[in-house]
């Protein structure tokens, strides 16, 4: 090749080169806005729902926006599951009833009756498969002493009951076993990161993270692991770490767990322990591990208070969010992806994320900022949602005795006071004179 061509070649890579590098500055300018979309999708890219029940009714919330629905009434219930895909959720009175709810539609199946021996309780239940047939399996045991009304009783003698029933209608098939269910508790003394960038194991007395590919070495933990630390889960985001482990035995609740949360901040790890009055996991029963949101991000949780969603990356409630009033039945977190859907699209996508994700005062602020560039219908429609999930908020604080700065982003801003007080019908929100749950 001639000099005179590969010069030319060279001097228009040089060039092309440099002018690329002039335009870098304006997509920066760019990348906050971006940027603040990108962390919200990445933070809660799903509703992220929460089953419960005070014994009456079968209640679902949506976690962020605090929206409930009530999906059936039946008294004495006593254990709840889903499907492992979330299309079901399965409710199982104390006397073995056992009914497959559409958690969106609200239609009712009843699937039969779990024969339960005289002195057995209904104390369980789980979701299992296949996918192409109804599927659960009811947990009883016998209670050694009295049973008690809060905390922990003593089970001897447990087994598990499965039914399977096809949705054709046919009679359902009912097979029974000893014992507990398979134990969830995994030992994981080391995980890698899902971004496969650092790898978290449990050395001695602390947590030490391994560089791969670029990624984070150095002792992560600040103070001394827990005692009993047997198990770790990253978060999705790969910027955060669940430690659980072994707690105190309580009286009856003799299979209590703890959790640890550690999250990068810049070159370091701050560390967070869950107060030990929040469990997320039976303390009466050997099997269960902790319940993870499918965003991979938060955990379930209960404490006296109530029903808890457990947020290690603060958000605007905080780390703890309490969600709905106490519950009979173990409260469940509904498995699978439900996307976030969107109402306008375009330019007020940002604002419509941050309803869905329950910040009311952030998204009330941006619709603010876009109502002179996006579409009137789009901001009217945006505006009703937000008026709608401001009832909702104020009704929720009063349900659950908190002040409205706890579910409020900016709380020193004065409160938007409700213009009514009729729950809307689009979502069968209950009404504000329906019954509160029993505390």
């Amino acid at each position: 090749m001639p000099a005179s061509l590969m010069l030319l070649r060279l001097t228009r890579w040089l060039t092309a080169t440099l002018l690329l590098s002039t335009q870098l500055p304006a997509v920066a300018a760019e990348a906050p806005k971006a940027d603040a979309a990108s962390r919200l999708v990445q933070s809660s890219p799903y509703k992220i729902e929460v089953a419960s029940s005070d014994g009456q009714k079968v209640l679902i919330t949506n976690a962020f926006t605090l929206e409930r629905r009530r999906l059936w009434e039946h008294a004495g219930v006593a254990a709840l599951a889903f499907s492992p895909d979330g299309l079901w959720l399965y409710a199982v009175t104390a006397s073995g009833d056992a009914v497959a709810i559409d958690p969106d539609a609200g239609k009712v199946v009843p699937l039969g009756k779990v024969p339960v021996q005289t002195g057995e309780l209904v104390v369980g239940a789980v979701g299992i498969g296949p996918t192409d047939q109804f599927g659960l399996s009811v947990i009883l045991a016998r209670p050694q002493g009295a049973v008690a009304a809060r905390g922990c009783t003593t089970w001897t003698a447990p087994r598990r009951v499965a039914m399977h029933r096809g949705f054709d209608g046919s009679s359902p098939r009912l097979e029974a076993r000893e014992g507990w269910p398979d134990d969830q508790r995994t030992p994981r003394s080391k995980a890698v990161s899902p971004n496969t960038k650092t790898k978290a194991s449990i050395v001695g007395p602390v947590l030490q993270g391994e560089a791969q590919f670029g990624g984070y070495s150095g002792t992560i933990s600040k103070t001394a692991l827990p005692v009993g630390a047997y198990q770790i889960d990253w978060m999705r985001d790969s910027q955060g770490i669940a430690l659980h482990y072994t707690k105190k035995a309580d009286g009856a609740c003799k299979q209590r767990l703890g959790t640890r949360f550690y999250r990068q901040e810049g070159s370091g790890w701050s560390e967070w322990s869950l107060p030990d009055g929040v469990d997320t996991v039976r303390g009466d029963q050997p099997w269960p591990g902790p319940a993870a949101a499918a965003d991979g991000m938060r955990w379930l949780a209960t404490s006296v208070r109530g029903v808890e969603l457990v947020e290690p990356q603060p958000r605007f409630r905080g780390k703890l969010a309490l969600v709905a009033p106490p519950s009979v039945a173990w409260p469940k977190l509904r498995p699978g992806v439900r996307a976030l859907p969107s109402l306008v699209g375009g330019p007020l996508r940002l604002a419509e994320m941050w309803l869905e994700t329950g910040d009311l005062d952030q998204a009330g602020s941006e619709i603010d900022r876009q109502e002179k560039v996006a579409a009137p219908a789009a901001v009217a429609k945006l505006r009703s949602r937000l008026q709608k999930l401001t009832e909702v908020r104020a009704r929720r604080a009063q349900e659950l005795a908190l002040p409205l700065a706890d579910l409020r982003s900016n709380k020193q801003a004065p409160a938007v006071t409700p213009a009514s007080t009729a729950a809307p019908d689009e979502d069968a929100i209950e009404t504000p004179a329906a019954v509160t749950p029993a505390r």
